[in-house]
């Protein structure tokens, strides 16, 4: 990984977020990542996406990036830039920048926590039936509406991506608004969408057919019984259903498709399995970074165990890397899947040394 600099203007910044890149979260807050989440105005009926983007305090933190000051959470990037673990920073790298800034590139919408599922690593923040049933919470109240929906009509035409995360997508209808929206106004603009595979109904079809939807698919195990302890509510063989029916959809439309996979205590021994599994499909491979609940994820593991993971995983990515002829995705999950054992896991299992 190569720590870059991107020229804006006339100075440069190791972080383009918040020069191309809106993040609304699920309790009506922006920022330019979901980092930055809490340190501009709140979205509502009086301070308008425009309002938010060419405000005060996302003019401040541009003003602080672009002097190479990381502040406040931005912190975790740099020290992600500086041990050659990828940032989040990198997420944005990609799209562009309009004036200074005139127009956002992307949008990242993580709008209701309505979902279906009750996933043992997630929480009430992210699935409703978590925050129901799990949390004993009442319902989280629904931040956006129809004026959220018209505010976005004017960036559309402008965005080179549009992004869906949070809950599950597909079971909200705010995202399958929007994406009604999107197909009338810019029906090629890049949609992409985090989904748990689990939803698949006459809507989705529609959204599909009439959007130009790149798929992310969140699989955490490939044994039925152990992926269904792990996605509370969903059932393996529905999913594999779905996800051949979104396999297809991707492939013939010569479109974009992701597994994703978080690594935790219950199933870091399948991760060369994935690798297996996305190149198979010639699709992309990703690992999230599970720091919380701290009973699931890996960072915190002792070294002994630390150690047992990086070699264990170590021999079967050599295992596999020997028996397969490379192509791109080969060769792009590959570097993806040693990223995660030689930087990600080594940099924790260091880490586990001083604690």
């Amino acid at each position: 990984m190569q720590d870059q600099l991107f020229e804006i203007g006339n100075l440069k910044t190791r972080c383009k977020a918040p020069f191309n890149n809106l993040y609304f979260s699920t309790f009506g807050k922006a920022g330019p990542c979901w980092l930055q989440v809490n340190v501009t105005s709140d979205w509502s009926h009086t301070t308008s996406i425009k309002d938010i983007w060419n405000g005060p305090e996302f003019n401040k933190i541009r003003e602080d990036l672009l002097n190479d000051k990381f502040c406040g959470k931005c912190q975790i990037c740099k020290t992600n830039l500086d041990d050659n673990v990828w940032p989040l920073a990198q997420a944005y790298d990609k799209f562009g920048v309009q004036g200074y800034p005139e127009w956002p590139s992307l949008f990242e919408l993580e709008l209701s926590n309505q979902c279906n599922l009750e996933c043992t690593m997630c929480s009430g923040y992210l699935s409703s039936g978590i925050r129901k049933n799990r949390e004993k919470l009442p319902p989280l109240p629904m931040m956006y509406d129809q004026s959220f929906v018209d505010q976005l009509v004017e960036f559309v035409p402008h965005l080179e991506e549009i992004r869906f995360n949070g809950g599950e997508p597909f079971a909200q209808k705010i995202v399958l608004d929007i994406c009604d929206m999107v197909a009338e106004i810019n029906p090629n603009l890049k949609i992409n969408i985090a989904t748990n595979g689990t939803v698949y109904n006459k809507r989705v079809a529609k959204i599909l057919h009439q959007n130009n939807v790149h798929l992310n698919v969140s699989i955490d195990s490939l044994i039925k019984e152990r992926y269904e302890s792990i996605r509370i509510n969903a059932n393996f063989d529905q999913l594999m259903a779905n996800f051949e029916i979104f396999h297809k959809y991707s492939m013939d439309g010569n479109k974009e498709m992701a597994v994703m996979v978080n690594p935790m205590r219950n199933n870091w021994d399948e991760m060369v399995d994935f690798l297996q599994f996305a190149n198979d499909r010639n699709i992309n491979l990703w690992y999230n970074t599970i720091k919380y609940p701290e009973n699931l994820a890996i960072w915190n593991l002792d070294s002994d165990k630390l150690v047992e993971i990086c070699d264990t995983l170590s021999v079967k990515l050599d295992q596999y890397t020997r028996s397969v002829k490379h192509r791109k995705f080969d060769k792009d999950n590959t570097s993806t899947t040693k990223h995660l054992i030689e930087q990600q896991i080594k940099t924790w299992l260091l880490d586990s040394y001083t604690r």
